[in-house]
């Protein structure tokens, strides 16, 4: 019988050191020794390995914890060979091999183990990102005791809003700190789409030995682009050698001011060629609002002339805001002649205002960036005086000597003389021009009127709006109703361009600086509002209101309905259309009637009148705009209840009416967008129709 050097109890064990070299024991069990003991201990987590082989009968192993408790055993049989493979943790265990029955056999005992990498963590650079960004993994560390050059990788995975996790990029090159055991590496993502994610890893030993698993979290967001910049003047003219300075400078980044990069200028002198100045790439938090931003900017060295000024905002990613341009003169100096006598002489008397005017009247009219310009003249000093309120007066009670386009001197109406809606600018406190008011006061007045600066409150987020007031020409089916009860506006806006596109056309007049002034109709006097392209848009950037499903980007988009609608609820603030006088999409959602929308666009008289076939007939056949609107219940499962209907055509033949549905033409509902009728049907499904009454405006 073989001397026996194993232990024959736990406390007897014989000591093993598990390394990533096999040690080998040659032993016995049999009659007068059943059982060996072996132990060893782990300083950390270790993958294990052990086999027992050269069985001449049958023998099992086990491998124990450190209270003689069975982890894991291997029990083959007969003499075939026992093995045991698995991760273990830090700490003592044991390894028992005993004989199975009356066997007595001889066996080779083989053990090795590798350090199992531990401690894997990491952070990421920010918790939340903007699309375009890089993560980046910081204090990215790991320990393996069997050193760094043992580690093989760290698997990682990433799941993105609570989806399948995905396999991505693991790291395979460690640097070694000042512990030879401890690795640092570096890691990155790039080109993530906006969500919120999850990131998971384990790392991995050259003998497949795996670590902890760890697992951080971070956002990507969608680049919001930069909007709402604005600026004016210190002063609409100068001397030469005067120096322009911009006051009330803004734009909005809702990112935050640290994501705005620059604000882009060109200016043009005289109706020249626009030239690269300056920018501006320094910007100062507005109050408590950090994604509100102000900076300064100034022009010396201008010789005389007349000039725009055209700026545009820039992000970090490159995205781009709004378009903006404001105009000033460089006036060379000339003597003062006594007694000139002129119109100016005699009717205005801040001499700011009279020279400003003088000069923008060289040809003769007065036009939009005359009146906006000569307005801002009035900011000197940061406050309005009374003298210059009477000035500006002024210049709009003599509109017509001056030639001051209609639109220009109603916008320029509501500004010096008043309108109940300038009670609010951007749902804060406004109020009407007056001796005393200050130069911010003013500047948003002019936004408000004549930059459309003032957008009706919605609870969705306003986008810059891509495409073209018009495209492929003026169709009522350009009509698609949005999330807001405004069938009666948009059921006018499509009758008006089924019987006459030139009145649609010549509702809006483009700015040429990403703005449009809307003309709209009280009681038959144009009545104007501004609107820029901002328009609300949905979570995933379509728009919400008119042209509902279309994508705020798309160049394709025809924007003349929604910039409609958009005008109609900020118009809703001067109270006079019939709705809750909010300057909000929601005031407009309270329903309304076909004959007000008509008389609105068109400035026509309307009538509302009880169904009767030959009436509707003949004012079809004499032209009429015509709406129909449905009972509030009890109508056919084709057609919407409580709904204005346009009337679209009349076949004379089958005594059939065409409808169009402002829900549109392809409104993916059960309530199609054209309906063909016979007279029982719209009798028994229409409760009135409205109409107006002659053809000429």
């Amino acid at each position: 019988m073989p001397v026996d050097s194993a232990g024959n109890s736990l406390s007897t064990a014989n000591n093993l050191k598990i390394t990533s070299i096999n040690s080998k024991v040659t032993e016995w069990v049999g009659t007068s020794d059943p059982n060996d003991y072996y132990t060893f201990n782990l300083s950390g987590r270790s993958s294990f390995n052990l086999a027992l082989n050269d069985l001449s009968a049958n023998a099992d192993v086990q491998l124990l914890d450190k209270n003689g408790a069975v982890v894991t055993g291997s029990y083959s049989g007969s003499r075939k060979a026992e093995s045991i493979s698995r991760t273990l943790e830090t700490g003592s265990y044991y390894i028992r091999v005993n004989r199975v029955g009356g066997a007595n056999t001889s066996y080779k005992l083989s053990v090795s183990g590798n350090e199992a990498p531990q401690l894997l963590q990491f952070g990421t650079d920010k918790s939340s990102y903007q699309v375009g960004e890089t993560v980046k993994l910081t204090n990215a560390t790991v320990f393996d005791g069997n050193g760094v050059s043992d580690l093989s990788q760290v698997d990682f995975r990433l799941q993105k809003d609570g989806g399948s996790w995905d396999i991505i990029s693991n790291a395979d090159k460690f640097s070694a700190d000042s512990n030879s055991n401890r690795a640092s590496f570096n890691y990155s993502l790039s080109n993530l789409t906006a969500g919120k994610y999850q990131l998971w890893a384990k790392a991995y030993d050259k003998s497949g030995g795996t670590s902890n698993t760890y697992q951080t979290s971070f956002s990507i967001s969608a680049n919001e682009a930069p909007q709402s910049l604005q600026f004016g003047t210190d002063k609409s003219s100068y001397q030469v050698g005067e120096t322009v300075k911009l006051t009330n400078t803004q734009i909005f980044d809702g990112n935050g001011v640290s994501d705005l990069a620059q604000v882009e200028f060109r200016l043009q002198k005289d109706g020249g060629s626009w030239d690269i100045i300056s920018n501006v790439d320094k910007f100062s938090a507005q109050g408590s609002d950090n994604r509100n931003a102000s900076f300064n900017y100034a022009i010396s060295g201008l010789s005389n002339g007349k000039y725009q000024l055209w700026a545009r905002g820039y992000d970090q990613a490159g995205a781009t805001s709004n378009t903006w341009q404001t105009s000033f003169n460089i006036l060379q100096p000339t003597p003062v002649v006594a007694d000139s006598g002129d119109w100016f002489d005699q009717n205005i008397q801040d001499s700011g205002i009279r020279a400003a005017t003088r000069s923008r009247f060289f040809d003769n009219v007065l036009d939009r960036n005359d009146i906006i310009s000569i307005l801002r003249e009035a900011k000197d000093n940061s406050v309005v005086d009374a003298t210059e309120v009477k000035d500006l007066r002024t210049l709009v009670s003599n509109a017509s000597y001056l030639k001051i386009p209609e639109h220009v001197r109603v916008l320029a109406n509501k500004v010096v003389n008043g309108d109940v809606a300038n009670q609010k600018y951007q749902s804060n406190t406004l109020g009407n021009l007056d001796a005393g008011s200050s130069d911010v006061q003013l500047e948003n007045l002019i936004s408000k009127w004549f930059y459309g600066g003032d957008r009706p409150t919605t609870s969705y987020t306003y986008q810059y709006a891509s495409g073209s007031l018009f495209q492929n020409g003026i169709s009522y089916q350009d009509i698609k109703q949005g999330v807001i009860n405004d069938c009666f506006l948009l059921a006018g806006l499509a009758e008006t361009a089924f019987r006459s596109p030139s009145t649609i056309e010549n509702m809006f007049i483009d700015n040429g600086d990403n703005t449009f002034t809307v003309r709209f109709w009280q009681n038959g006097v144009a009545d104007y509002v501004t609107v820029d392209r901002y328009l609300p848009t949905t979570d995933t950037g379509y728009l919400a209101y008119a042209n509902k499903g279309n994508y705020y980007n798309n160049s394709t988009n025809e924007l003349w309905v929604t910039l409609a609608e958009k005008a109609y609820a900020q118009l809703n603030e001067s109270g006079w259309i019939y709705q809750d006088n909010t300057n909000s999409y929601k005031g407009i959602s309270h329903g309304g009637y076909m004959s007000d929308a008509f008389a609105q666009i068109t400035g026509r008289n309307v009538s509302s009148n009880d169904l009767d076939f030959n009436s509707i007939v003949n004012a079809f056949n004499s032209g009429q705009l015509i709406g129909l609107a449905t009972l509030e219940t009890g109508v056919a499962s084709n057609m919407v209840a409580a709904h204005g209907y346009a009337l679209v055509g009349y076949n004379s033949s089958t005594q059939k009416f065409t409808l169009f549905n402002p829900w549109g033409i392809d409104n993916g509902s059960s309530k199609p967008g054209i309906l063909e009728l016979a007279w029982n049907e719209i009798a028994s499904n229409f409760s009135y129709w409205d109409s107006t009454k002659t053809i000429s405006t």
